[in-house]
């Protein structure tokens, strides 16, 4: 009788809040109207894996969703090309610029053949969606390990007219660590203030902490010259904080006097506690619980030149926790991150291509980032191998 008397006065009080407004959906999961706002600039794609099996989620902008299977792939199968893309990586690292990546080809074109080449498929056929508009990317469970966006037939065109697209030929990926996440960083973007820019650099951190990194001071001095001091129609406030200046306590607070970053230093991800994860300044670390605690609601943009900044938790890959995914949590609607470990010799070439695009056309407009980066990493393919271009990712509006 007790049981059922708590019943009730719970259904009571549940149905009087779901009466107040903005409150409707009170302890119910989202409805596919809720979640199809994240897809209002372009289709949102959630991937799902079980050991039943793998298939994708296409929400597009109107419309019912549309479920396409992936049979060529099981999660077995997908946890061994986690593995063979970390190993893959690995081996990139100790090879020189020019020699062929053959290892890393095999596996984007497994990634192109087994999971995208279907969806792709629905986007163009089904779907018409024209060529170079934005796509996000939501991976769930091991689909988070895999470099979704990287997908590549390497193959030539049957009338060798020249090479078959990938998937960042046809369209400007993003990836969105939640759908909720998207949607909130969209309404926030009403709340604009004007452009204030700084470039956090720390190559030199405290001695044991971490190897010096020799190109940090050269890059943030790059990216100060790269950002307009006036762009349409406002003057933009730039700093730089480097060397000695850049503390936790320093950088702390550029984060939150500042609505665009660019963070070059070393980035550590923490396997057994995500919320350790961390940028290494000259004294001590930044953390992410650091970074999330903080008030920064009118943040727009970061770039975060350091590693692993988009590598989520090992064990529990269903859990978007890493630096990017938190600076995205704190407030900045669009963030680029790295998915391993960045490399002082070519990260300058993609950052001045970057910025290059970034600010084309005298507009500071943090919805550009995913085609700026699109656009950086096709021109410096000459300059900058494989690994080190698909490493960077961006994550956002």
């Amino acid at each position: 009788m007790q049981y059922r008397r708590l019943q009730e006065e719970w259904g009571t009080v549940v149905a009087k809040i779901r009466d107040l407004k903005g409150f409707s959906r009170f302890l119910l999961p989202p409805s596919y109207e809720d979640l199809q706002a994240a897809a209002r600039h372009g289709p949102v794609i959630i991937f799902i894996a079980s050991k039943y099996s793998c298939s994708a989620i296409i929400i597009p902008t109107s419309g019912e969703p549309h479920n396409v299977p992936l049979p060529s792939i099981t999660l077995t199968e997908l946890k061994n090309l986690k593995d063979r893309f970390a190993r893959a990586i690995r081996d990139a690292s100790t090879l020189g610029p020019k020699v062929p990546r053959n290892d890393l080809i095999v596996l984007l074109r497994t990634v192109w053949d087994e999971i995208m080449l279907p969806i792709v498929n629905v986007l163009e056929h089904v779907l018409n969606l024209k060529h170079h508009s934005r796509i996000w990317l939501c991976p769930t469970a091991d689909f988070t390990s895999i470099p979704l966006h990287a997908a590549h037939p390497f193959l030539t065109k049957p009338d060798g007219s020249g090479k078959e697209p990938c998937l960042e030929d046809l369209y400007i990926c993003s990836y969105a660590p939640t759908l909720s996440a998207l949607v909130r960083s969209r309404q926030m973007m009403k709340k604009r203030v004007p452009p204030s820019f700084v470039a956090i650099g720390q190559g030199q951190p405290r001695a044991g902490e971490s190897k010096e990194l020799l190109a940090v001071d050269s890059e943030i001095e790059l990216v100060r010259k790269l950002v307009p001091a006036t762009l349409v129609p406002v003057t933009v406030n730039r700093t730089t904080i480097s060397g000695d200046a850049a503390t936790r306590a320093g950088a702390l607070r550029a984060l939150e006097e500042n609505n665009w970053v660019h963070l070059a230093c070393h980035g550590k991800q923490d396997p057994e506690q995500p919320y350790n994860s961390h940028f290494v300044m000259k004294d001590e670390p930044i953390t992410l619980l650091d970074i999330m605690e903080k008030d920064i609601p009118y943040a727009e943009f970061a770039f975060l030149s350091a590693c692993h900044t988009a590598v989520g938790d090992k064990e529990t890959p269903d859990e978007v926790i890493h630096l990017a995914a938190g600076l995205q949590f704190s407030g900045f609607k669009s963030v680029i991150g790295t998915l391993w470990e960045v490399n002082d010799a070519f990260v300058e070439h993609v950052v001045k291509a970057f910025y290059e695009n970034m600010f084309k056309g005298g507009v500071m407009d943090c919805t550009k980032a995913a085609w700026a980066l699109n656009r950086a990493t096709h021109a410096v393919k000459t300059k900058v191998p494989l690994e080190q271009r698909m490493v960077f990712v961006h994550i956002g509006v």
